[in-house]
C-alpha cells in the first residue's frame, strides 16, 4: 500500500503547473543603429507600402529624441518620395488564449512645432494617438494588457498619419507573454507521467494477485 502511494506521489510531481514566467518577444530601442534618413530597414521592424521612416539621434538630429525617448529614436516620417511611414515587425506574433501580452512603447510629439498623429496596430489592440509637439507624455504606453479569444497571428505596426516630412517619434519599444493558463507538459514530462501511471497499474495488479 505504501509502494502505491509512493507512485502516485511521484505521478503528482509531474504534473505541469501554471506558470507566470514572463517571455520576451520584442525589445528594440534602436540605439544600435546608425542615424540616418529615409531608411526601410530600422532593427527589428521596417518600412512597408514604398514608405520609409528616418532613424534620429546624436548628432542626426539628437534632439528629436526628447525624454523619454533617448539614444536614437524614429522620425515616422520620413525623408524624400513617400515619407509617411508605416513601420511593422519583421517577425509576426502568433497570438495565444489563455496569454497575456505586454507591449509598451514611447510616442512622442515632433519636438518641432507642428501637431502629428499616429496609429498602433497589434492583433485586436489598436490606438490613434494625435499629439503636440512638446507632448512627451499622452503617447507612452507601459504594459498595455492584450488578450486574444482564438488562436491570431498578427504583426506590430506604427503608422503616420501625418504628410510630409516632420512626424511622431518612435522609441523603446518592447512586447513580453506571460501565461497564467496550465503549461503544456513538455515531453520528458510526458514520459515521467506515463511511467508513474504504468506503475500503479502494476502495483494495482501485483496486490490483486
Amino acid at each position: 500500500m505504501q509502494r502505491k502511494h509512493w507512485i502516485l506521489g511521484a505521478a503528482l510531481c509531474v504534473l505541469p503547473v501554471a506558470s507566470q514566467a514572463a517571455t520576451t518577444l520584442l525589445d528594440e530601442n534602436f540605439d544600435a543603429l546608425t542615424p540616418m534618413l529615409a531608411v526601410t530597414s530600422a532593427g527589428a521592424f521596417s518600412a512597408i507600402n514604398g514608405t520609409n521612416v528616418d532613424i534620429v539621434g546624436g548628432g542626426l538630429f539628437g534632439g528629436l529624441c526628447a525624454s523619454p525617448a533617448s539614444g536614437n529614436c524614429i522620425d515616422l516620417d520620413g525623408s524624400n518620395g513617400n515619407s509617411q511611414g508605416v513601420l511593422r515587425s519583421n517577425a509576426s506574433f502568433t497570438l495565444m488564449p489563455g496569454v497575456t501580452y505586454l507591449l509598451s512603447y514611447d510616442l512622442i510629439g515632433s519636438q518641432r512645432g507642428n501637431t502629428t498623429s499616429a496609429t498602433v496596430n497589434f492583433g485586436p489592440y489598436t490606438r490613434v494617438f494625435t499629439l503636440a509637439s512638446g507632448d512627451d507624455t499622452s503617447g507612452v504606453v507601459s504594459n498595455a494588457a492584450i488578450t486574444v479569444t482564438a488562436p491570431t497571428t498578427a504583426f506590430l505596426s506604427f503608422s503616420s498619419n501625418t504628410p510630409g516630412n516632420v512626424g511622431t517619434v518612435l522609441d523603446n519599444v518592447s512586447l513580453t507573454a506571460s501565461s497564467g493558463a496550465a503549461a503544456v507538459p513538455e515531453p520528458a514530462t510526458l514520459s515521467l507521467l506515463t511511467l508513474g501511471l504504468v506503475g500503479i497499474g502494476f502495483a494495482r495488479r501485483r496486490r490483486a494477485s
